[in-house]
């Protein structure tokens, strides 16, 4: 799923690192920026450790998965965040789970017409698996009940790191702004740690795969 997430950015990413790449002028700025970030970095990275040591999955029935989850924040690469460039951790994931084992899928990440994809949902075991060729591809995508929360695991194989979103129930899904947009500072944009060779890479593998 992180691979995904770093497909979709990639171009974001690309266009912004032409732009005041190489501007000298900021150079002392950035560094100094880089340094709090990675002093936060450090802090939200024990947060996270602290909040993995604590959390168990817990198994869940259908009938109290049914409903409406939203995305309350992300941990990607152990950092614990409330938004990624710029757009709020609500319109990253919003999943609806009908009792009929339908559902919708958003996220302003992926639908691309801005409205939420058909999918369907088993319980498995006492996890939720999401299940949609169109928005999942072949990933086994799946929800994991931890005190009441469903935790989106982000990881990739080889992930040494925890990747995953929080997802809280909600009676109504938070509207997101028409004018919303992601926003790439170059300033900040270690504190995502997204690589920008491994995101070209998952997106031109993406190309070739089509």
């Amino acid at each position: 799923m992180k691979k995904l997430i770093c497909s979709s950015l990639a171009l974001v990413c690309i266009l912004s690192s032409m732009v005041g790449c190489g501007d000298a002028k900021e150079k002392d700025a950035k560094e100094e920026t880089t340094t709090v970030a990675e002093t936060t970095a450090e802090a939200t990275t024990e947060a996270a450790e602290t909040t993995t040591e604590s959390g168990k999955a817990e198994s869940i029935d259908s009938k109290d998965a049914v409903g409406k989850w939203q995305c309350s924040k992300l941990i990607l690469d152990g950092q614990e965040m409330d938004s990624l460039y710029g757009v709020d951790a609500y319109a990253l994931f919003q999943i609806e789970l009908k009792d009929d084992n339908k559902g919708t899928f958003y996220s302003f990440i992926f639908n691309e017409e801005n409205k939420p994809e058909d999918i369907e949902w088993e319980n498995k075991d006492g996890k939720i698996q999401l299940i949609s060729k169109e928005v999942f591809d072949e990933d086994e995508v799946f929800l994991e009940n931890e005190g009441g929360k469903m935790i989106l695991n982000l990881s990739d194989e080889g992930d040494t790191e925890q990747n995953e979103a929080v997802l809280e129930k909600v009676d109504d899904f938070k509207e997101i702004p028409e004018d919303m947009e992601m926003k790439i500072d170059l300033e900040t944009e270690a504190e995502a740690d997204f690589d920008l060779e491994e995101a070209a890479t998952a997106t031109s593998a993406a190309e070739e795969k089509e």
